[in-house]
């Protein structure tokens, strides 16, 4: 891009740290065989595959799980929906869960069930049956708990991994590295102990290696992954404390969606009742702040956000939205532009 601009959309995409973009090149130049080979050359990169999955579970969970690597988090939800774990079962979920894990679900599950959620986005987690459920909602930012329970439970942690400590009764967890720095891959994370988790492994690799129903990932960029995890994990509490003022002082002056004890650093959402969301991104895109009125994926519907629906608003006051989402190298300078820029910007609406 040609003229100076604030990036405020890491939700959707995150900016690539420049030392993961120096590993991956430097990856993409000496891990380029293919692993599946049967010569030596990818028999090594198999056991690095196996290293950077126990570095990448302890940067991002604190512990060693197992790992199914993949591309993004839209092809392990299809994974997951035509795994035994969800195909023609009756799963659990709510009515805030990313469109690309809800229409999986749909598309394969016996049943889904919809959790109802407070106004704050908060669900009530049952003890029994296939939990599918965010730990951050991507477009208001609330934050789920995830307490021990008796069924099986899947945690999209894809807005959370890298940014904040992740739940450890999950059996399944998503995650995906364009969220958190790198420049892509993805993986779903495997409790150990969990007693079906070696049937899932199983499949995702039918699922790649025989029915061909998704790609290979490639080496360099699941260890560029690995790499941005680590970092994330390194200097988390400090991004968590330079995001958390960015996200007060926004917060101080607009209307948020959400309690600051409820929702992610990460993530402001804010409600501007009687104003379109979607030309307020464009407004503040012509002075060169991105943001969003929702998540990417629902970016190009005429629909009002499900989201706000869900929470309680009205379907005219649902297309007020306006989610700020910020990254490591977002500074305070920058988030006091924003707050005059979108003053402005409102009141020349």
């Amino acid at each position: 891009m040609d003229r100076k601009f604030y990036y405020f959309d890491n939700a959707a995409s995150s900016m690539p740290d420049v030392r993961v973009l120096e590993r991956y090149r430097e990856f993409s130049a000496a891990e380029f065989a293919n692993q599946e080979a049967a010569h030596s050359g990818g028999y090594a990169l198999r056991k690095r595959l196996e290293k950077a999955a126990e570095e990448l579970s302890v940067a991002l969970c604190g512990e060693k799980r197992l790992v199914i690597w993949g591309n993004s988090g839209s092809e392990l939800f299809n994974l997951l929906a035509d795994s035994p774990a969800v195909a023609g079962n009756d799963v659990i979920t709510s009515p805030l869960e990313h469109p690309a894990l809800a229409a999986n679900l749909n598309r394969t599950a016996k049943s889904v069930s919809l959790l109802p959620c407070s106004d704050t986005g908060k669900v009530q987690i049952p003890d029994a049956g296939f939990l599918a459920l965010h730990h951050v909602q991507s477009e208001l930012g609330t934050i789920q708990d995830f307490p021990e329970r008796k069924g099986v439970t899947f945690c999209d942690a894809i807005q959370s991994a890298g940014k904040l400590p992740l739940p450890h009764t999950p059996e399944i967890i998503a995650v995906s590295g364009h969220k958190f720095g790198a420049v892509g891959g993805a993986a779903l994370l495997l409790r150990p102990d969990w007693k079906e988790a070696k049937k899932l492994l199983k499949f995702a690799h039918s699922y790649r290696h025989t029915l061909y129903r998704c790609g290979r990932p490639e080496v360099p960029q699941l260890l560029a992954m690995t790499e941005a995890a680590k970092l994330c994990a390194a200097e988390r509490e400090e991004r968590l404390r330079r995001i958390s003022e960015l996200n007060t002082l926004l917060r101080s002056e607009f209307n948020a969606t959400i309690p600051e004890n409820s929702a992610s650093p990460y993530i402001l959402h804010l409600n501007f009742p009687g104003f379109q969301s979607g030309v307020l991104v464009r407004m503040l895109s012509d002075e060169g702040f991105m943001v969003s009125a929702g998540s990417a994926c629902a970016s190009e519907t005429d629909e009002p956000s499900a989201a706000m629906r869900a929470v309680g608003f009205s379907r005219q006051d649902a297309f007020s939205g306006l989610r700020i989402s910020f990254g490591p190298q977002n500074t305070i300078e920058e988030a006091k532009k924003l707050k005059e820029v979108l003053t402005r910007v409102l009141k020349n609406y």
